[in-house]
């Protein structure tokens, strides 16, 4: 695998890591604030507190497990060490200037200075590359756009 393809599969792993840990405490922070409202409240108030909060750790809940399933499948990715000769899942895309991880959505990540935005297949931008080859074109933001690396 490329260095810098490797080096955007760690950076990402680590950001959905390092968000998983943040979502853990707040998870936690919220279940100790529910332990606590029981010790201390009671009535009509009580009970729409308890709703929030409940909601609240219903929601994390949801972010954390999709977290996992994101991760796994960078990893999953990750182990896939041979170039692709067409885009596909697990690809580094460079579309003119701008560079593309067909994996999960989950925004951006710096490596080495550059902007790497992951993205899904299925995402529009996704479902334009998935198929081409190196230095193939495609219609994107309004103009034609050059596929000019594929890792």
């Amino acid at each position: 695998m490329n260095e810098f393809k490797a080096a955007v599969y760690q950076t990402a792993i680590t950001q959905l890591k390092q968000k998983e840990a943040l979502l853990a405490e707040e998870r936690k922070n919220i279940i100790e604030s529910i332990l606590e409202e029981e010790k201390n409240s009671a009535g009509d108030k009580y009970e729409t507190s308890r709703e929030t909060m409940t909601q609240d750790l219903n929601s994390l809940e949801k972010q954390i497990k999709q977290g996992k399933m994101d991760l796994e499948e960078l990893y999953r990715l990750q182990a896939i060490k041979d170039t692709p000769p067409t885009v596909q899942e697990g690809a580094l895309v460079q579309l003119g200037s701008d560079w593309f991880l067909l994996a999960v959505s989950i925004g951006q990540v710096k490596v080495a200075d550059k902007q790497v935005f992951l993205l899904s297949k299925n995402s529009p931008l996704g479902e334009l590359l998935v198929g081409k080859k190196k230095n193939e074109a495609i219609q994107f933001r309004g103009k034609p756009q050059t596929i000019t690396s594929l890792l």
